[in-house]
């Protein structure tokens, strides 16, 4: 990136960076227009914090900014965001803190909306990377939806500066990359251990971007080892306080948090 990159670091209760033990780590990723605090504004820290004092398998997460660049390698504005996180991000982490270093299985990487498109790029991109994937609200795009130069497309217009077109899209697409993956005569594309996604029920992309949709059901149907598709908020309270708690905002993530942060925990055992 070539400048300083800031991130929060959520450490478990006890943790002393002197002490021998190493832990594993989380990699959260936000979604656009957020920043390093999201995961906090998502009820990360009390889902967190909630999970490992109830005697969960303590780890650490780091949340890093990533403005709108689609956690990838951008085709027409060179941003580097795919490499600071697979590179940077990780040796700054493995050299600094107290994780174990060189295991794929004891990292994850997890994320929410752009985030969550972002892991599972990221993940698919880099099959030795992570064993753990984490996909909260994923949007899935096609080349169609892309805003170009005198297009009339609505899309947001960074969608063409990271993505961009033809070759440079179809490298950067989880859906071009998950097909590249598969083997002959089969359907199957994820190469993690654990791999989980989960998305409301009344989410607007499911409808706005209609191969949001279409990839779910696909992965769900290919993959039916993992829990892929539809998850909505299980707490009536939320839901009681807001009628669509199934949405695309920080009522939904706040209802799933918890569950979230459990599920990472049991992967790294």
């Amino acid at each position: 990136m070539n400048k300083n990159v800031e991130f929060n670091v959520i450490v478990p209760p006890g943790y002393m960076p002197d002490a021998a033990t190493p832990y594993p780590y989380a990699i959260f990723l936000h979604g656009r227009g957020g920043d390093r605090d999201s995961l906090m504004s998502a009820g990360g820290l009390e889902a967190y914090d909630q999970t490992i004092r109830a005697g969960a398998r303590p780890f650490l997460i780091f949340a890093p900014n990533g403005q709108s660049h689609y956690w990838m390698n951008g085709a027409k504005s060179k941003v580097m965001m795919a490499d600071m996180v697979t590179k940077d991000l990780i040796e700054f982490i493995e050299t600094n803190f107290r994780v174990f270093p060189n295991e794929p299985c004891d990292r994850a990487l997890y994320g929410i909306s752009m985030g969550g498109n972002g892991a599972l790029q990221l993940g698919l991109s880099n099959p030795k990377l992570v064993c753990t994937v984490y996909s909260l609200s994923p949007v899935f795009r096609t080349p169609a939806e892309i805003w170009t130069p005198n297009s009339n497309s609505v899309q947001p217009q960074e969608d063409y500066y990271s993505y961009g077109v033809g070759k440079d899209f179809e490298a950067r697409s989880a859906r071009h990359i998950c097909q590249k993956l598969k083997k002959p005569g089969s359907e199957r594309c994820l190469p993690f251990k654990s791999f989980r996604l989960e998305i409301g029920s009344t989410d607007s992309f499911l409808k706005d971007t209609p191969d949001t949709k279409k990839f779910i059901e696909e992965l769900k149907k290919n993959h039916p080892e993992f829990e892929i598709g539809i998850k909505d908020c299980d707490l009536k309270e939320v839901c009681d306080q807001k009628k669509d708690c199934n949405s695309h905002a920080n009522t939904y993530w706040q209802c799933r948090m918890p569950h979230v942060m459990k599920w990472l925990s049991e992967q790294f055992k």
